[in-house]
């Protein structure tokens, strides 16, 4: 199940211009990815059961995730690879001299962390026994 469609991705979020047939690909990747940010309390079947304020937050989060792959290199933000130089679209990078590779760009968007803060979903500590 996705959580969003491109018209609502458009016309609600109003995200940056996405390519429509590259949409698909980077709806299910940033799926998956708020998904894993909630550490999978949220899935397709519990999103039926969320109030709608909850399902508003998911679906701007999942489109500020789509936002954020786009702006950074598509789909494939997180492969892992330690790219000295690359243009695509409207992402550019280039890495600093002397960088050893380790502190890494985030894989999760910063704007949806912020979107889901409401709603409980980040919250990683334990309940009382």
């Amino acid at each position: 199940m996705m959580y969003v469609t491109y018209e609502y991705y458009n016309d609600v979020f109003h995200g940056e211009l996405v390519d429509e047939a590259g949409f698909p690909g980077l709806l299910e990747r940033a799926s998956e990815i708020v998904e894993e940010m909630t550490m999978y309390r949220l899935t397709p079947d519990t999103f039926l059961y969320m109030p709608e304020s909850a399902q508003e937050r998911v679906r701007k989060a999942v489109c500020a995730q789509v936002e954020y792959l786009d702006a950074n290199g598509g789909s494939d933000v997180d492969n892992g690879a330690d790219m000295q130089s690359a243009t695509l679209g409207k992402f550019s990078y280039t890495k600093a001299s002397g960088t050893n590779g380790g502190g890494g760009q985030s894989v999760c968007s910063p704007r949806a962390r912020r979107i889901l803060a409401p709603t409980g979903f980040l919250y990683r500590g334990g309940g009382s026994i």
